[in-house]
Parts: C-alpha cells; structure tokens; sequence
C-alpha cells in the first residue's frame, strides 16, 4: 500500500484528483462542499485532497469508502486525526447512500479491479450519489503501458507481490473507447474521456445542471 501512495504522488494519479477540484469554478475561498472517494485504498488521496482545500480555506468533508476492512484499518491508521475525512465500509456496486448524497464523487486507481459489468455498476452508482461531478481516475490499457510497468516496477518494487500486480493491473485497465462505452451503459452521457500522461486515464461526468462547461458528448483524445 506504500508503495501505491508512491505511486499516485509520483506518477499522476494525485495530480488528476486535484487537477479536478481545481477546475471547478465555484470552489473558492468559503465554500463548503462534500466528497466521496470509492474504493480510497489507504485514503492517501484524500487526504492531499483535504490538505489542498485547507490551504485555500475551503470546507471539504470527504467520505471515503473501501470494501476491505483490513485495507480500512491500514487507512485509519493513516489518516489519524488529520483532515475532514471520515472512512467507512461500502461495495462500490451497490453504495449505501441517497441519490445526490455528495457534490463530488471520485474512484482513484479502482476501477480496473471491477470486470465491464461491475465496473458499469460502479460507475452507475458514482453518478447516481453525486450532485455537481464525478471522475474516474485510472490507469490506461496498452502495449506501451505494460511494458513501462513491468520496467517499472522490476526498479521501484521491493516485494514479488508489487512486481506482479503492476503489471497486471495495467492489462486489466480499460481504454479510452472502452472506458467511454462503459459510461454510456452507465447512462451517463455528459462526460469526457482522455488520456493523462503517465499512462493514466481520466473520465469526468458533469450532472445537468451544475453549471458544467463540457461538452454534452463523451470527448476523445
């Protein structure tokens, strides 16, 4: 788990999150806002997150869910008191929460452990609880990709178990098509999906109605 952090600070994936909150025009100085990260891992993101709305005096209480409670006790363990954060139990498929329950709504490095018709689930659900905006922050699917991983991760990783799933993971990532062809399954239409440097993949979906500026097509790139 240590070593994912490592890599979500030093290979985009943190970046991607809060490029997202960045972007959003009406988080300034006051405002309050809430977010839930599916599948959070040791909550090393939110907690950047947290960190990045304090310093600009932004109320952010993030909700942060795992389906493993072993990987939750590492994530208490690591959020300790620090930040706006609150962990809890929850299946990404089938989230415990009412419809519109969070402004925003994030699944970090996750999605790649669902097959299509789980991961159509998740994200059905992500849209479902957000009121403003969800992203989808993952890794891409490519030939470039897994050998760069298996490059990688032969230098960075200490233990057979990280070398292996490395790899791994990036053959059980999506594409950009594929990850486009999910979201409209999903019914979510006003949504863009490009890739991100570092082999990482990025889906945002506005809700109508939350003053989005993207386009109300899936966005190819």
């Amino acid at each position: 788990m240590a070593q994912i952090r490592g890599v979500n600070r030093w290979l985009g994936g943190t970046g991607i999150a809060l490029d997202f909150l960045a972007d959003r025009a009406e988080l300034t100085a006051g405002a309050r806002a809430t977010l839930l990260d599916v599948g959070t891992g040791t909550a090393d993101i939110p907690l950047a997150l947290a960190a990045w709305a304090r310093t600009r005096s932004i109320d952010l209480r993030i909700t942060a869910t795992d389906i493993s409670e072993p990987v939750l006790m590492l994530a208490r363990a690591h959020v300790a008191a620090r930040g706006n954060i609150v962990l809890q139990a929850a299946d990404a498929t089938n989230l415990p929460y009412l419809d519109e329950s969070f402004d925003y709504v994030m699944c970090n490095l996750a999605l790649h452990h669902f097959p299509p018709v789980a991961a159509r689930l998740v994200l059905t659900e992500m849209y479902r609880v957000a009121r403003r905006a969800i992203l989808v922050n993952d890794l891409a699917r490519g030939r470039v990709a897994w050998w760069s991983a298996r490059l990688l991760f032969e230098v960075i990783a200490h233990d057979p178990l990280t070398r292996h799933d490395g790899p791994l993971s990036v053959l059980r990532a999506y594409t950009v098509e594929e990850i486009e062809a999910l979201a409209i399954a999903a019914g979510i239409l006003r949504a863009r999906a490009r890739k991100r440097s570092m082999f990482r993949l990025e889906l945002i979906a506005e809700k109508a109605g939350a003053g989005a500026t993207l386009p109300w097509r899936v966005e190819r790139s």
